[in-house]
């Protein structure tokens, strides 16, 4: 087998490689990959699998990167789109779609030391006070980080060390995520009864939902020309109006569908409350899941781990700033940019888009729906708006 590359270096071609017999399982459209390039090992992205190539002597890829793909083929027909709309190399677009956190070359888990309660340990010999007290808290918890036991203890690791020593605990390392808004107490919320304008809104983008027209990526037009997919929606409402319900509602209709949801709302709408609202509405019921977020003022670890949390599928909503339109999420159900007119969705610096037009694009291409939201409509969604 044969693998076409997209290298990270800006060249503006693609190249053949061979895929060794002991990588083969491992190599798949949108895996990261080390190659050799001249006398250097740089990285790229496999972005197509083939019998044969009509090129000879074809050098072996190196290294496979992650334990999986993570370029989904969806996202690698947008990272396309976005080369050939936006007149930029597709090495360039790629970059747009990978945070800097994921293409790193090791994989950037934290791991902390924990400590579990061992099962069937009977009754524990004579200890000492201090070490009595520290295994009723593992007792209690059955298994925590040291730093947290430690914490709540006051004791040191050697104490904890002389309880694993008699076989009553063990420690043991293990991937501990970083969640930004892992202190933050969530009360469940339930949906609340729609008025007559907003269930015209609800209806039209369920209906929508249950009849996608997906549109081959690599013939879609631009987000102003073409012919649309019918299901990309202007929901005009001032402020107070309901229109984040009606996004709640018609997020849980696509989690019911067994899809996912994207909310992309301006960097500054980007609050606490704001995030709480959505998590609150989905930690409980039929339509569970976690709620990642993707901004440009968390870190880098955790931007890694919220990012895995999406490609992995345990994350099936995603809300963040522009850059969250590409979240690798699979199968994609709705888009919903709120406050679709603000000017932040524009990405200014090299790799440029705007975010609203991608999701416009990335929707028809998935069959997903689209809901632009907006107390005060740019004139270009407007128009497309009357224009039906």
């Amino acid at each position: 087998m044969i693998a076409r590359v997209t290298l990270e270096i800006a060249l503006g071609q693609e190249f053949d490689y061979l895929i060794p017999e002991e990588l083969a399982s491992r190599v798949e459209v949108g895996s990261r990959v080390q190659i050799p390039f001249g006398p250097r090992h740089v990285f790229g992205c496999v972005t197509a699998l083939l019998e044969s190539s009509p090129h000879t002597r074809l050098r072996p890829i190196l290294k496979v990167l992650g334990r999986r793909s993570l370029v989904t083929p969806p996202v690698l027909a947008l990272a396309r789109w976005i080369a050939t709309y936006y007149c930029c190399p597709i090495e360039v677009a790629l970059k747009s779609v990978l945070p800097e956190a994921v293409r790193r070359e090791e994989e950037g888990w934290r791991n902390r030391l924990f400590v579990r309660l061992v099962p069937g340990a009977g009754t524990p010999p004579k200890l000492t006070a201090r070490q009595a007290e520290v295994f009723g808290v593992v007792e209690e918890w059955r298994e925590l980080p040291l730093q947290e036991l430690l914490r709540l203890t006051g004791t040191t690791a050697e104490t904890v060390r002389r309880l694993e020593d008699r076989g009553l605990v063990s420690i043991a390392p293990q991937i501990s995520e970083r969640d930004p808004y892992a202190n933050e107490t969530i009360l469940p919320t339930e949906p609340l009864t729609l008025n007559a304008e907003q269930r015209a809104a609800f209806d039209s983008i369920v209906t929508a939902m249950a009849a996608p027209l997906p549109v081959d990526g690599r013939k879609a037009g631009g987000p102003a020309g073409g012919k649309e997919a019918g299901s990309t929606f202007l929901l005009h409402g001032v402020t107070g109006s309901g229109k984040t319900e009606v996004y709640l509602q018609a997020i849980a209709h696509a989690l019911d569908q067994g899809r996912g949801a994207i909310v992309l709302v301006p960097e500054i709408s980007l609050t606490p409350q704001t995030v709480e609202r959505f998590k609150a509405r989905f930690s409980a019921g039929r339509t569970r899941t976690l709620v990642a977020v993707l901004h440009s003022h968390l870190s880098a670890g955790e931007r890694h781990d919220e990012w895995h949390k999406i490609r992995e599928g345990r994350a099936r909503i995603v809300i963040g700033a522009r850059s969250a339109v590409f979240a690798p999420v699979e199968p994609l159900g709705l888009i919903i940019v709120d406050e679709e007119h603000e000017h932040s969705y524009k990405q200014e610096e090299a790799r440029r888009y705007h975010a609203r037009d991608v999701a416009v694009v990335r929707g028809r291409m998935e069959g997903a729906s689209v809901v632009l939201g907006s107390a005060t409509p740019s004139l270009e969604s407007y128009a497309n708006a009357r224009r039906g």
